[in-house]
């Protein structure tokens, strides 16, 4: 009598029973997917947080840096265009500079022979030197080598980081998962050194010359993820 009320009690309650919690655990565990598991150990959890901690602060840094490229961009080719609007201009409409050594160069410094000149062509007063368009010209061409610099960040370190963290099926290892944290945050330093590292000396130029460009365009030395 006893054996069958028990038998009774878990046909009744089957939530109870268990071989009926096994079964569910089991159900459970092959619904879930690999991470999910994995998340439910703290310690695991936790390394996980911080890897895509160390991500978005990568992410942080890098849209300051795109911004203010696309700034310095933009203010240096319109810096530019005001110089090539104030130059001389040859009949076939090229413009023209005088150099310190008192030849007239073309905007890509090709120099120009004085019997090549036309007799009716003037300097205008207001008009850049060569140097001066030189120095805009190579600094608007290091920041655009810049800015394409800072965008393969994106594609080559965050992107790919942000998907392999994604990916449920194939998670991370503690070890994969520290190292990849130390990587992102490799790359938040270097974004953000080389930025400041910009204003620094577009700052000393400032101060050593009314006239002198920041340096831009430094190489970015990023780590690898694999």
């Amino acid at each position: 009598m006893a054996g069958r009320d028990v038998g009774r009690i878990r046909r009744f309650l089957p939530d109870r029973d268990p071989d009926t919690i096994e079964q569910k655990k089991r159900e459970k565990d092959a619904r879930e997917t690999a991470l999910q598991q994995l998340l439910r150990n703290p310690s695991y959890a936790a390394v996980y947080q911080a890897a895509n901690d160390a991500t978005d602060r990568a992410q942080a840094a890098l849209d300051t840096a795109l911004l203010e490229n696309a700034q310095t961009t933009e203010d240096l080719a319109e810096r530019l265009d005001e110089m090539e609007a104030r130059a001389a201009r040859l009949p076939d409409g090229r413009a023209v500079f005088r150099a310190a050594d008192g030849s007239m160069r073309t905007a890509d410094g090709q120099r120009l022979r004085s019997d090549a000149l036309p007799a009716s062509l003037i300097i205008p007063l207001d008009a850049s030197s060569y140097e001066d368009y030189a120095l805009s010209r190579d600094a608007l061409t290091s920041a655009r080598a810049h800015g394409q610099e800072l965008s393969r960040v994106q594609t080559e370190v965050i992107d790919p980081a942000r998907e392999r963290l994604a990916d449920e099926d194939n998670p991370l290892s503690l070890d994969e998962l520290e190292a990849l944290a130390d990587r992102l945050d490799a790359v938040t330093h270097t974004v953000s050194r080389q930025e400041a590292d910009l204003k620094i000396e577009a700052l000393n130029d400032e101060n050593a010359s009314s006239r002198a460009e920041p340096t831009i365009g430094l190489p970015l030395d990023l780590p690898t993820l694999r």
